[in-house]
């Protein structure tokens, strides 16, 4: 074997010695680091020019988000009670887990870092918009590459106002479930915002205009909500 097809092989099989030696959980997906860009609308031209901002390095996130079952784990572990239930209650383990303000986010993160010895975290709003874009910033409307109502989104249009199991749509590029609707999700809230942390990506209540890869809305970190949740990411370099 050449060294050319042997350095194929152990490129092929990298993502997974990774995960072996790092203990990471199954649902991991690693997001290839790329350009962020930022997106400017011409009205003389009429079009949308993506400028590139900065460098995103490398990192995995968890390909969905994280479930009633994996909070109840936690809860258990941690010996505190889950949060309020939602107007569906707590039966169905598959869902999402909602009504959780940014503080238990962020302590769930530290349970993770704690159990499997690597820090864990929220994404940063660049890395969760870039994920949920699978790194495509030429597109000034993406949702997926379809027109709403699709598989891939769970919105108001289609939600039967709660939200679907956490694979119960179809993944985008990279292999992430629900980076837009289904529920909104917590990221880190950034250096000098005074208000609150960002939610991205809309959630079953919301309409077409708001479930897409730049929906953003920003919230005191105490608050709870039926359509909240959220999904946790390591850097790569861990």
């Amino acid at each position: 074997m050449d060294t050319y097809k042997k350095l194929l092989m152990i490129l092929s099989i990298l993502p997974m010695a990774l995960h072996a030696q790092n203990n990471l959980p199954v649902d991991m997906v690693y997001v290839q680091g790329g350009t962020y860009g930022i997106q400017t609308y011409d009205s003389i031209s009429n079009t949308t020019k993506t400028y590139p901002s900065h460098d995103i390095p490398g990192f995995r996130m968890s390909n969905t988000e994280v479930s009633v079952q994996d909070f109840k784990q936690f809860c258990k572990e941690t010996e505190r009670d889950m949060p309020p239930p939602p107007d569906w209650g707590w039966g169905d383990p598959k869902l999402p887990v909602v009504n959780v303000t940014y503080s238990d986010a962020l302590q769930y993160c530290a349970w993770l870092t704690k159990k499997h010895g690597i820090p864990f975290t929220l994404p940063t709003v660049a890395q969760w918009e870039y994920a949920a874009r699978a790194g495509n910033f030429d597109t000034e409307d993406f949702v997926y590459h379809a027109e709403l109502p699709n598989p891939y989104v769970v919105y108001s249009g289609n939600s039967k106002e709660k939200p679907d199991c956490i694979t119960c749509m179809q993944p985008n590029e990279m292999g992430l479930y629900a980076m837009c609707g289904n529920v909104w999700e917590w990221t880190l809230k950034e250096l000098g915002n005074r208000w609150g942390p960002s939610v991205m990506g809309g959630s079953f209540f919301e309409d077409a205009d708001n479930v897409k890869v730049h929906s953003r809305k920003e919230f005191p970190q105490s608050l709870r909500r039926q359509d909240i949740g959220f999904r946790v990411v390591v850097n790569a370099h861990q």
